[in-house]
């Protein structure tokens, strides 16, 4: 098997979904959809919150953001008990 590393070249036939410059162009989306319903928070809210930390201006993001890294975490801990040997259902 050759170990020298070879430089990754993209097969021509990908779609827009793959290419570099596209994921680049819906995640610079995305940020700004994010900031911009953050920064909407500020002036278009009725909030009727259950607990005083509600009353907290972007707490719903923040949560929201805090409990997704949470969870990304607690996925990688989970893959490391749970991963088993590629060849484990052959032999």
């Amino acid at each position: 098997m050759n170990t020298e590393s070879k430089e990754h070249t993209p097969p021509a036939d990908q779609s827009w979904f793959e290419k570099t410059s596209s994921l680049r162009i819906m995640i610079i989306g995305l940020v700004i959809v994010c900031i911009g319903l953050f920064l909407a928070e500020f002036t278009f809210t009725n909030d009727h919150p259950h607990f005083e930390i509600e009353n907290f201006k972007g707490f719903q993001a923040i949560f929201g953001f805090v409990a997704f890294v949470v969870i990304v975490f607690l996925g990688m801990g989970l893959r490391l008990i749970i991963e088993r040997d590629e060849d484990y259902y052959d032999r």
